[in-house]
């Protein structure tokens, strides 16, 4: 009798060894870890999560505790703080950024180069756009960007959160590209007790974009025919910033186009005559302005793998000229011939004032 029971308590010895949890009674946690490599340095950003409790990392103490009261720019919401801070944040020396990208002009499109495998590439200019997706080592891709706020593999929406307002507070006025790598730089992190879960994400960090003029090869990108079919300083468009259409077809045309270009005008005018079996209409406003002497005019149109790139000249008032003391809002149409995917309207800089996708 005596025996079977001590076989039945080896048995259920065993199985607590087996099962996570059936004997473990203390205290648990998981961990977050996000290496972030700038051109500055580089950095490890680390969020705890679960029960309060002592932990070692390489011989080092670390108190998790309770979130206080109080807030913080890189508190996440459910993690505990660390030695009184919202996360344990290490810096270290800078490393070789792993991915660089340039802007090609005219055209407006990047060129994204890797020596590692990429997770995910994101601009920021204003507006966040995607790049790329899963890109593998020693790779050259080119890429005109599609509007997309970055959904980073591995963090949960409010890490991501927390990440992108840090990376962009550092930017200033400069572009930003954030590279997502797929396998990470530094070696995992031994802590004892070991953590229930461990997840790790690793970025890169480019501020700043510089501009590569490409030169016109033996083949350039063709001129489509093109006029200009309407502009004036008095549109219906109400907001400040510029606003761009690519209408395909008429009805995009009498709903989107036609009620800014003529909403201001009494009577309303009829549309003029467009063939929309064979040809588009883009639309650029450029925004409220507080006086007259704005003005728009379209430098060159080329197409370039069905985008439709629009350079403009923008016309300002000198300062003490004599102009119309009211708020103008300046626009231009322009009819193309064929049916492009896309428009993007430049200044004579090749800045990107604003684009659109065909409707």
């Amino acid at each position: 009798m005596k025996l079977w029971k001590l076989s039945l308590a080896l048995l259920a010895l065993g199985l607590s060894a087996c099962v996570p949890g059936l004997m473990d009674t203390g205290p648990r946690y998981s961990v977050t870890e996000i290496e972030l490599l700038t051109p500055e340095a580089s950095e490890r950003w680390t969020y705890f999560y679960g029960d309060p409790q002592t932990v070692m990392l390489e011989g080092t103490r670390l108190e998790l505790e309770p979130a206080p009261e109080r807030a913080h720019v890189w508190a996440v919401p459910g993690a505990l703080w660390v030695d009184g801070q919202p996360l344990l944040r290490e810096v270290l020396p800078p490393l070789r950024l792993p991915a660089h990208t340039v802007e090609t002009l005219p055209g407006f499109d990047f060129i994204v180069e890797t020596r590692v495998a990429l997770e995910g590439v994101w601009l920021y200019d204003g507006s966040w756009y995607r790049l790329a997706g899963k890109v593998r080592a020693e790779t050259r891709i080119r890429s005109d960007g599609e509007p997309g706020t970055p959904r980073i593999t591995g963090l949960e929406p409010e890490e991501t959160r927390v990440l992108l307002k840090e990376v962009l507070s550092r930017a200033g006025r400069d572009p930003v590209v954030l590279y997502q790598l797929s396998d990470p730089v530094y070696p995992d992190y031994r802590f004892d007790p070991k953590p229930i879960r461990y997840r790790k994400v690793s970025l890169a960090v480019q501020y700043g974009v510089p501009k590569e003029f490409v030169l016109k090869s033996a083949d350039p990108a063709p001129a489509p025919q093109w006029e200009v079919l309407q502009r004036g300083p008095f549109s219906a468009y109400a907001d400040s910033q510029p606003y761009a259409v690519l209408a395909t077809t008429k009805r995009a045309f009498l709903n989107k186009v036609w009620p800014l270009a003529a909403g201001r005008r009494v009577p309303k005018p009829a549309p003029p005559p467009v063939d929309f079996r064979r040809e588009s209409v883009a639309a650029f406003f450029w925004g409220t302005k507080p006086t007259g002497g704005y003005g728009i005019d379209v430098a060159a149109v080329t197409l370039k793998d069905d985008v439709l790139v629009v350079q403009l000249r923008l016309r300002k008032p000198k300062p003490g000229s004599l102009v119309t003391q009211a708020i103008t809002s300046p626009y231009v149409l322009l009819r193309v011939q064929g049916k492009p995917a896309k428009v993007r309207f430049l200044d004579e800089r090749g800045n990107l004032l604003e684009q659109a996708r065909a409707e």
